[in-house]
């Protein structure tokens, strides 16, 4: 599966919230034209268009290119739109609803059906549409989804969209309670080490062979072998002990000649398992992690971690993600340069 264009949007610095149950320091794309007291800063739709059109820190040319792929007739193209967990019909899911019913919970993903159907008609022709939530390997999940269809033969290409809004109050709350993400108290102990939360959107166009023929795109890196599984475990949040999940997902791949790995690295207990499971694999690789760096990106994690991987590195590597229900995914990529 060849990776023709990718573009991506993130945040390196760090900003204070404080007014939420668990304060802590996220990594906010930005204020924006449409900050609000609370909730996220930017609608994930609004990060979308950023990359899209080239804001923000995200390069341009990415609406030119999908535009120019569907605009051959010949080519049969696909849409995925993976959104992890996230709502889109407002800064977060709590909409008025009278005064005896003050708030009203949207149902978690209830529209995002709608997002890429409006979305494939702003840009471009499409024969396939559709929306992939797996928590945070959603952008992994998109990808070997796309895998599958131009491996059968029904599509030519697939523009893989990933974004989240892993910023919101609930997820802020929810991994906050659970100690999970770095909390504003912990800022100043350098004993704690957790992920923070942050934002993320990226774009994915993958093309097949007979795609290539056609455009003469060239490719920036092959996706080689994918895989996603899951595993059983008590907890929704964490992973089971024996690393069952990544075992079925490393399993699942062709590793021959990595040159290293992508962990997926939240900076909990989590981490000793990966990493355990990883040296046994094989055995002293170098590893990279992504989240210390610019957040946990919930759903666009694995493709936003593997797309900055791609273009900062060299080499072929594997590529892990975790989510949560204990779900997992793998993918080998070469990078072409």
């Amino acid at each position: 599966m060849h990776v023709t264009h990718i573009n991506s949007l993130y945040s390196e610095s760090t900003q204070l919230v404080d007014y939420i149950t668990y304060p802590q320091r996220i990594h906010i794309v930005s204020d924006g034209g449409m900050a609000v007291a609370k909730g996220i800063k930017i609608m994930p739709a609004e990060m979308v268009d950023y990359v899209l059109l080239g804001r923000n820190g995200a390069s341009s040319g990415t609406a030119e290119f999908i535009k120019e792929l569907t605009s051959d007739d010949s080519l049969r193209v696909g849409l995925i739109v993976a959104a992890g967990g996230c709502v889109w019909t407002g800064y977060s899911t709590n909409v008025i609803k009278s005064d005896k019913y003050p708030v009203h919970q949207i149902t978690t993903m209830g529209v995002t059906q709608v997002y890429a159907g409006h979305l494939s008609n702003r840009i471009g022709k499409f024969d396939y549409v559709a929306t992939d939530s797996v928590s945070c390997i959603s952008g992994h999940s998109a990808w070997f989804t796309a895998q599958n269809l131009m491996k059968l033969g029904i599509l030519d290409a697939v523009v893989v969209i990933a974004t989240d809004n892993g910023t919101s109050e609930e997820y802020l709350n929810v991994f906050g309670e659970y100690g999970l993400s770095k909390l504003a108290s912990e800022e100043d102990d350098p004993y704690i080490i957790k992920f923070r939360l942050g934002q993320g959107c990226n774009v994915t166009v993958f093309e097949s062979v007979a795609s290539l023929e056609k455009t003469g795109n060239a490719p920036v890196a092959n996706v080689t072998s994918m895989h996603v599984a899951s595993e059983v475990h008590t907890s929704p949040l964490g992973i089971s002990c024996t690393g069952a999940g990544y075992r079925k997902v490393i399993e699942g791949v062709d590793t021959t000649g990595i040159d290293f790995v992508k962990t997926h690295g939240t900076y909990s207990m989590d981490n000793l398992i990966e990493g355990k499971l990883i040296h046994e694999y094989f055995g002293d690789i170098r590893t990279i992690n992504y989240k210390l760096r610019i957040g946990h990106t919930m759903g666009a994690s694995t493709a936003v971690e593997t797309g900055l991987a791609i273009i900062e590195e060299s080499g072929t590597f594997l590529s892990l993600g975790a989510g949560m229900g204990n779900v997992y995914s793998a993918a080998v990529v070469e990078i072409l340069k």
